[in-house]
């Protein structure tokens, strides 16, 4: 009798290994579809858009990763989690870091997995980006952070601007992080379409909430389009995001359009986007 060899559904798109633990990025095939049949027209149309369902797998042999909250799916071996706060304390401890939490927008409970194994974490539509830092510091938009070495230090960062907490459009608090190790990102664009702006002493204005990370040598705030309250009038620009310093900008020029069409889908279909 003939064995039937049984295939992935998935192919490994990208990798990225340090010490004991490798990220692998994997993309499924054309989806088959399901019942009931408006899922299948709609599995359908993605597959002519050339839309691939993406999957980040990790490997770890006697090393941790950090994840945030609900991002694992299953996982595979001798893989031991635990959560942790970060703030110590006993008691005294776990309420602080709840006050922080609930100041923050962050999720108290971080969740590490330690071991020797596999875990797969939920899959999406949208895209990853995965990053090796050198002994660097990066300002992240909320939400961006998905994992991250145990050797990543991730917290919640206070931004330092008065008028960035009231009028950046980001909210109080960006994910600051920092050291050595591999962080992935889950982007709002595809990779191809984000542009580093590298300063040398300079500045960068953004008209709008797609600028997703900065370097630690960036100073962010926000300021008028223009000097005077006339000129900002006439120039048709209110507020902008404004980035100063020698370091690196990343800017998701793309994401305006597709939040725009978002929300006109929404609209036209009476749901929320």
């Amino acid at each position: 009798m003939e064995t039937v060899q049984s295939t992935l559904p998935f192919e490994v798109v990208e990798t990225i290994t340090r010490g004991g633990t490798t990220f692998e990025l994997l993309e499924y095939r054309q989806l088959a579809g399901s019942e009931p049949f408006s899922v299948a027209e709609r599995v359908f149309t993605l597959n002519r858009a050339g839309v691939r369902l993406r999957q980040l797998r990790v490997r770890l042999t006697d090393d941790a990763v950090r994840t945030e909250p609900g991002a694992l799916q299953f996982l595979k071996g001798r893989i031991e989690m635990e959560s942790n706060t970060g703030t110590g304390g006993g008691m005294g401890g776990l309420l602080k870091g709840a006050l922080a939490a609930a100041r923050t927008g962050e999720t108290l409970f971080k969740p590490l997995y330690r071991g020797r194994g596999e875990l797969y974490l939920e899959p999406t539509f949208g895209h990853y980006w995965m990053m090796q830092l050198e002994n660097q510091t990066l300002f992240a938009d909320q939400g961006l952070f998905f994992c991250a070495e145990d050797s990543v230090r991730v917290e919640a960062h206070k931004v330092e601007s008065f008028s960035a907490r009231m009028a950046g459009g980001e909210g109080r608090y960006q994910t600051k992080v920092s050291g050595t190790g591999i962080v992935v990102f889950r982007i709002p664009v595809p990779r191809s379409e984000i542009v580093e702006l590298a300063l040398r002493d300079e500045t960068v204005q953004v008209d709008g909430s797609f600028a997703l990370l900065r370097s630690g040598e960036v100073h962010f705030s926000v300021e008028k389009a223009s000097t005077s309250l006339v000129g900002a009038m006439t120039s048709g620009e209110g507020l902008l995001q404004t980035f100063r310093g020698t370091g690196s900008v990343w800017v998701a020029p793309t994401q305006p359009l597709y939040d725009s069409m978002r929300v006109g889908l929404a609209v036209s279909s009476g749901t929320t986007a």
